[in-house]
C-alpha cells in the first residue's frame, strides 16, 4: 500500500460522501467540510485493506477498482481449520465500515477481510476525525454519532500498550464501563502521596508527570494520547508515587480500580503488559541485604547466586545478568539499564531485561519495584480447577519458624560426631548390616504374623514411629546441610498424597558446588537406611514377638519410604539429585518441554536426543522408576495378602493397586505436562 499525489477533487469527494445514505442528513456545507478530512489511498493487488477483528479506526469509500469482502469460519473435525469465506464484491462508491444506517460493527472491531481484487483507489476517513466532525455540529443526532465516539474508545483503549492484546468483547466491555472527563489546563488531576482509586488514559491534550524527592521538583514526563497514567498506584496498592498537571485543556477517560483490578484478574496478557509497564517505568534498586555467591558451573562458565536472606530466595545470575543485577541503583531506568547491557555485551534485549527485573521484584531482591501476586484466572476449564483444587488438598505444608539457631546449636553438641569419617563409617556399617538382618529375620516374622492374635495393635505404636521416621529424614538433611557451614532457614511438617511428609530448606546449599549438594540431598535418605538398619539388627535381639514384628513392619516402611524420596517424578531427594548430577536446573521443566516440542521432531531432527542429554536421562530415570514402585508395591501387596491367608485369583485385580500407586507417583509430572500442553 501507498500514498500517492491527491487526484480526487474536493467536488468528486462531496459526490460519493452525499451519495452515501449514512451521511444524508448532511447540509453541502457539512459534506464539503468532511470532503477535505478524507486521506486518498491507494492499494495494489492482493493488498488487505482492513482485516478482520482489527479495531475499526476508519472508514473508506471506493473511488476505483474492485475489493472482496470474506469472513473467516472455523470448521470442526480431525483438525481444525479455518476457511476464509466470501461474502460480497465492492466497487466504485461503495463503503468499507458502513451499511445505510451507520456501522457494520457493533463492537469497535472488523467484522471482515477486504481485499484488492484489483488496484483500488479509496477515500479514507479516521474514526477521530470524524468523531470530532460531529462534536463540531452537535444538532446531529443519530447512533452514528453513539457508534463513532465509542470507536473511538475502542480505538484509544487499544492504542494504549497494556490493552493492546485485549479481545474485542473485553475492548467494549472496557469502553462501556470509562467515564469520560474533561480538564481544563493547569488543573492538578492528583497529588504525589494521595491514594488513588482509578486510572486514567488521555483522549486529547497534554499531562505533566512530576515528582517531589526531598523537596527536588522533577518532571518526569509529558503525556500525550493514548498514554495512560495513574495505574501504578492501583495494581501496587500504594500512594501516588508522582504529581499529574494538564498542561492544556485536556480529555481524559477515567478508569476506575475495580475495572482495571476484574481486567488483570480475568486477562493474563494485560496482567503480564501491566507488569512491563510498571517495570519499565520503574528506577530499580537493589535490596542492601542480598549477597551475591560467585561460583563457576561444570561447563566452566561463571555465574554469580544471589541470597535473599529475609524470605530464603535464591537467584541465579548468567555474568550478563550479573550486570543488569549491578546496575540496579536505583537512578537507572530500564531503557538505560537496556542500553548499558548493550554496550558492555553487544546485547540489545529489553525483554530480557525487564524478565530478570520482573522477577528479581516478585522475590524482594529489589526494594522499590512490587509487583502484585497474579491471582487465579477465570476462563480456566473445570477440570483444571478440580485438579488443583485436589492438589493443593494432597499437598498441604505447614512451614515453623527460623530454624538455623536450634538446628547448629543440635549439630555442635553432637550431630557434628555422624559426620566425622569414624561416624559415618559407624553409620554406614548400621545400614549395611541391618538390612541383611532384616532379610534373615523377613520369613520367621511372616510366619509369626500369620498366628499372632491381634495384629492389628501394631497400628497404634507405628503411627508415632511414622512421624519419628519422617522427623529423622528431615533431620538428616539439615545436619548434612550445616556440616558444610551452610543455614537451613525453615523446617516444616504437611500431607503429601497418601502420607504425612516433613520438609527442610536447604536452598541455601545452591552457594556450593553439585557434590555437597548431592551429599545433602541423599542424607535423608541415607537417615532412613539407617533408622531401617537399626530396627533389623535390634530384631535379631528382641525375643519379644510384637516388637519384633513391629520393628520389622517400621523397617519394611522405612526401606519403602527411602525408595520413595528417590522418585524423580516429584520434587522429592531423587529429583534434586538428579539435578545436581546433570546439573541442569528446573530439569523438570526443561524435560517436560522436551518431550511436547523436540520428541514429536525425533525422526526429522536426529540430534533430538544427543542434544538433549539431561532432559533425555531424566525421562529413562522417570520410567526404571515407575517399573520399580510397580513391582515393588506389587510384592508388597502378595506379602500381605499372605500374612491375612487371603488369594486371589484374578491377575487383573491383583495388578489394580500396583498400577494406581504408579499413577499416583506420575501425577506430579501428568499435571506439568498437562499445563505446557495447555
Amino acid at each position: 500500500m501507498s500514498d500517492e499525489k491527491q487526484a480526487v477533487s474536493l467536488s468528486e469527494r462531496a459526490a460519493l460522501i452525499a451519495a452515501l445514505p449514512s451521511f444524508s442528513m448532511l447540509a453541502p456545507a457539512e459534506v464539503l467540510e468532511l470532503a477535505a478530512l478524507m486521506n486518498e489511498k491507494h492499494y495494489a493487488t492482493n493488498d488487505i485493506i482492513v482485516e478482520e477483528n482489527t479495531v475499526v479506526d476508519s472508514v473508506l469509500i471506493l473511488v476505483d477498482g474492485f475489493a472482496e469482502v470474506t469472513h473467516q469460519e472455523v470448521k470442526q473435525g480431525i483438525k481444525k481449520k479455518i476457511l476464509s469465506v466470501p461474502l460480497a464484491v465492492l466497487g466504485p462508491s461503495e463503503a468499507i465500515g458502513l451499511n445505510e444506517t451507520g456501522f457494520y460493527s457493533t463492537t469497535g472491531v472488523r467484522m471482515a477481510t477486504v481485499t484488492a481484487i484489483v488496484s483500488v483507489k479509496a477515500l479514507e476517513l479516521t474514526i477521530k476525525d470524524l468523531r470530532e466532525f460531529f462534536s463540531k455540529h452537535p444538532h446531529i443526532e443519530s447512533e452514528m454519532v453513539k457508534a463513532a465516539d465509542e470507536f473511538l474508545r475502542v480505538s484509544l483503549i487499544k492504542q494504549s500498550l497494556p490493552f493492546a492484546y485485549l479481545k474485542a468483547e473485553r475492548t467494549k466491555w472496557l469502553a462501556d464501563k470509562i467515564e469520560e472527563i474533561f480538564v481544563p489546563a493547569g488543573t492538578v488531576i492528583f497529588k504525589q502521596g494521595d491514594a488513588g482509586d482509578s486510572c486514567y488514559l488521555i483522549r486529547s491534550g497534554e499531562v505533566d508527570i512530576i515528582a517531589n524527592d526531598d523537596g527536588e521538583i522533577q518532571k518526569l514526563a509529558t503525556l500525550k494520547s493514548p498514554a495512560l497514567f495513574g495505574e501504578a498506584t492501583l495494581i501496587t496498592k500504594t500512594p501516588r508515587n508522582a504529581t499529574a498537571v494538564a498542561v492544556k485543556d485536556t480529555q481524559l477517560l477515567l478508569i476506575k480500580h475495580t475495572y482495571l483490578s476484574e481486567l488483570i484478574e480475568t486477562q493474563e496478557n494485560v496482567a503480564n503488559m501491566f507488569m512491563t509497564l510498571m517495570v519499565d517505568r520503574s528506577r530499580p534498586q537493589k535490596n542492601p541485604r542480598v549477597s551475591p555467591h560467585p561460583r563457576e558451573t561444570v561447563e566452566g562458565e561463571a555465574i554469580v547466586i544471589l541470597k535473599n536472606p529475609d524470605n530464603g530466595k535464591y537467584f541465579k545470575l548468567s555474568k550478563e545478568g550479573y550486570f543488569i543485577w549491578q546496575q540496579m541503583n536505583g537512578q537507572q531506568t530500564l531503557p538505560a539499564i537496556t542500553m548499558a547491557l548493550s554496550e558492555k555485551f553487544n546485547i540489545f534485549s529489553p525483554d530480557i531485561v525487564t524478565a530478570i527485573i520482573s522477577k528479581l521484584a516478585h522475590d524482594h531482591f529489589i526494594v522499590n519495584v512490587e509487583l502484585e501476586d497474579e491471582t487465579l484466572k477465570k476462563g480456566v476449564s473445570l477440570s483444571a480447577r478440580l485438579f488443583a483444587m485436589l492438589k493443593r488438598c494432597a499437598e498441604i505444608r505447614y512451614a515453623f519458624g527460623d530454624a538455623d539457631a536450634w538446628i547448629t546449636k543440635m549439630y555442635n553438641k553432637i550431630a557434628y560426631l555422624f559426620f566425622t569419617r569414624i561416624g559415618i563409617l559407624i553409620l554406614s556399617s548400621i545400614a549395611f548390616v541391618g538390612f541383611f538382618a532384616f532379610l534373615f529375620s523377613s520369613g520367621d516374622t511372616i510366619s509369626t504374623f500369620q498366628i499372632m492374635p491381634s495384629v492389628w495393635l501394631l497400628i497404634i505404636p507405628f503411627v508415632p514411629a511414622m512421624l519419628i521416621s519422617v522427623a529423622l529424614h528431615e533431620l538428616g538433611h539439615a545436619f548434612a546441610t550445616k556440616s558444610f557451614g551452610q543455614e537451613v532457614h525453615y523446617m516444616g511438617v504437611g500431607w503429601f498424597w497418601v502420607g504425612p511428609v516433613a520438609f527442610t530448606d536447604t536452598s541455601d546449599m545452591w552457594l556450593k558446588t553439585r557434590g555437597p549438594r548431592t551429599v545433602v540431598n541423599l542424607a535423608g535418605v541415607f537417615m532412613d537406611v539407617v533408622v531401617s538398619g537399626i530396627c533389623g539388627i535390634l530384631i535379631l535381639m528382641i525375643a519379644n514377638p510384637y516388637i519384633q514384628a513391629f520393628l520389622w513392619i517400621f523397617a519394611l516402611y522405612t526401606y519403602i519410604n527411602a525408595f520413595r524420596m528417590l522418585s524423580p517424578l516429584q520434587e522429592l531427594d531423587g529429583y534434586y539429585v538428579l539435578m545436581d548430577l546433570l546439573d541442569k536446573p528446573q530439569l523438570r521443566h526443561a524435560a517436560v518441554l522436551w518431550l511436547l516440542k523436540d520428541l514429536p521432531t525425533v525422526f526429522r531432527k536426529p540430534g533430538v536426543f544427543k542434544n538433549h542429554k539431561p532432559e533425555v536421562i531424566y525421562w529413562i530415570a522417570c520410567i526404571i522408576f515407575l517399573v520399580f514402585i510397580t513391582i515393588i508395591t506389587l510384592l508388597i501387596q502378595v506379602l500381605v495378602l499372605k500374612i491375612f491367608g487371603w488369594q486371589p485369583h484374578n491377575r487383573y485385580l491383583m495388578l489394580s493397586l500396583p498400577l494406581l500407586v504408579a499413577l499416583i507417583s506420575g501425577i506430579g509430572i501428568i499435571d506439568d505436562i498437562r499445563n505446557q500442553a495447555d
